[in-house]
């Protein structure tokens, strides 16, 4: 995701963290309805007399019905539509973007706002029943009712704009590849996410004191703002060993200090789960475009097409990502060091596996021969010898995986006119 600024970043992260859960979102929704509903009475004195008339329970009780036997059932509805077009994509294309698709968080607001008017049309039932709510009260509540009306009117636009789109595997595709461009953004943008870059010749000598793995699990996330300030307290540099998306075992390095420090402040910056996450890891987002594309590939699905789209998808996505410039206050925090994902891992992830599984397709082979010859353009000089060596694995996947004559002409000619490989 896009990183926010320094002075806000663990908290920031933590918030966005809980945001893209979807029992928190309805959570919350449910806690502003029982507020809503429980607060009425706090404005009796406010009402005028001729709308304490007008907007009576009898007015009122009809709407409340309706909304409260029809919500639930919406919200059961949608949430069965979700569930399964989820798996469906999940089935097309691959589960790291299930795991995405759960995060929507556009579909949880809409569940969330189904749910959460169900709640406070039943709560406002029960306590007209106890006789809760004066006059006054009842004018309020006609209001809360009319905006939740019209937030569910809204909600349903949304929600039937989402049926047409939710189960296709475009849908899945653009939500993937807008995810791995913010990641992409971000971290090009702070390679080093604030810290400094790690030396070339690797972690000093003088980095003596080790901070081990807590526990076994994949590197979600680092704060680097907080390992920051736990090494000025002790005037320390602090060396990351890991970069997020590694799988870390109990026991093994996770980081290193020139000075000694409080061995579970530093791990608690390290946040360790059982699945990767898109927030830092650039490799974990491009892999899951990636692996739509071989998913599609298999014989079991065998549409050679989506896989050439997401080859697109991903060329595009590279180039626009090795163009961003990195930010000028990027070596924001000068005692921590964290290394970065070189743009030939990137290119490597995208592509390797693609060529691999759609050997037998010309288009497809082309088309990566296109992107790593486009790529060489904005990527390091780095990844030069990467480009080289996947140029290299492409044909030879195309030897083995051409099998007729015509198609191997095809492919000649095709590779003649994007370029020859450098050698």
């Amino acid at each position: 995701m896009n990183f926010p600024r320094p002075d806000v970043f663990g908290w920031f992260a933590s918030l966005r963290r809980l945001s893209r859960i979807l029992w928190v979102r309805v959570a919350l929704i449910i806690a502003l309805s029982l507020i809503a509903a429980l607060s009425a009475p706090l404005l009796d004195t406010w009402i005028p007399q001729n709308l304490k008339e007008r907007f009576t329970e009898d007015a009122l009780m009809p709407i409340l019905t309706i909304l409260a036997s029809s919500m639930l059932t919406v919200a059961t509805f949608s949430l069965g539509v979700m569930v399964s077009s989820h798996r469906s994509l999940a089935d097309q294309t691959t589960p790291r973007i299930h795991r995405l698709l759960m995060e929507d968080t556009s579909t949880q607001s809409m569940l969330a706002s189904f749910i959460g008017a169900f709640a406070f049309a039943l709560l406002s039932i029960i306590l007209f029943g106890a006789h809760y709510y004066s006059e006054g009260a009842t004018v309020i509540v006609f209001a809360a009712t009319v905006a939740i009306v019209a937030l569910i009117i809204v909600s349903l636009i949304r929600w039937i704009r989402q049926l047409s789109r939710i189960g296709s595997v475009d849908y899945a595709l653009e939500r993937a590849e807008r995810t791995a461009r913010e990641t992409l953004d971000g971290i090009q943008r702070r390679p080093h996410l604030g810290g400094m870059p790690m030396p070339d010749d690797g972690i000093p000598v003088s980095a003596s004191y080790t901070i081990k793995v807590p526990q076994s699990g994949f590197l979600r996330w680092i704060d680097v703002q907080e390992l920051s300030e736990i090494a000025d307290k002790v005037q320390a540099e602090i060396y990351a060993v890991h970069l997020p998306g590694d799988l870390l075992l109990e026991g093994q390095p996770l980081a290193r200090s020139t000075k000694e420090v409080d061995a579970d402040d530093v791990a608690s910056c390290f946040w360790i789960g059982k699945n990767r996450s898109y927030d830092q890891d650039a490799r974990y987002a491009i892999a899951a475009l990636r692996e739509t594309a071989t998913k599609a590939l298999s014989p079991g699905i065998n549409d050679p097409g989506t896989a050439v789209e997401v080859v697109s998808r991903l060329e595009r996505l590279l180039w626009d990502a090795f163009k961003i410039e990195t930010d000028d206050n990027e070596h924001r925090f000068d005692n921590v060091y964290v290394a970065t994902t070189p743009d030939s891992v990137l290119i490597d992830t995208a592509f390797r596996d693609i060529s691999r599984d759609g050997a037998k397709f010309v288009d497809l082979l082309l088309g990566i021969h296109r992107a790593l010859d486009a790529l060489r353009q904005t990527c390091n000089a780095d990844a030069h010898d990467m480009i080289d060596q996947l140029h290299a694995a492409v044909d030879e996947n195309a030897e083995t995986g051409l099998v007729t004559l015509s198609e191997q002409t095809r492919y000649a000619a095709g590779r003649s006119s994007i370029g020859q490989r450098t050698r």
